[in-house]
């Protein structure tokens, strides 16, 4: 395989802020992803339902909702649209 030098792309101070800034964001999301499903599979496996989980129910309905609209209006498919935790 013949191998070629990369390509250098001339980047700014503002355009690697804006990926660390980017980078940053998408960590947080995928760490507020596996809480949801840990606290999805704390409920699934406790068939006793108690305040903390109709919370995670209605976050779920929150965001099911948001994932419609998001679909609705052509944004990124596939993509999981969550309100903020407040922990």
């Amino acid at each position: 395989m013949i191998r070629r030098t990369p390509t250098l792309i001339p980047m700014g101070d503002f355009d690697v802020q804006d990926a660390r800034d980017l980078f940053a964001k998408q960590k947080a999301e995928i760490v507020q992803q596996q809480q949801l499903l840990a606290k999805m599979k704390r409920i699934a496996q406790n068939p006793n339902m108690d305040r903390e989980d109709y919370e995670v129910m209605d976050f779920l309905k929150t965001a099911v909702a948001r994932q419609e609209k998001a679909k609705r209006l052509g944004l990124q498919p596939g993509k999981l649209y969550l309100p903020s935790v407040a922990s």
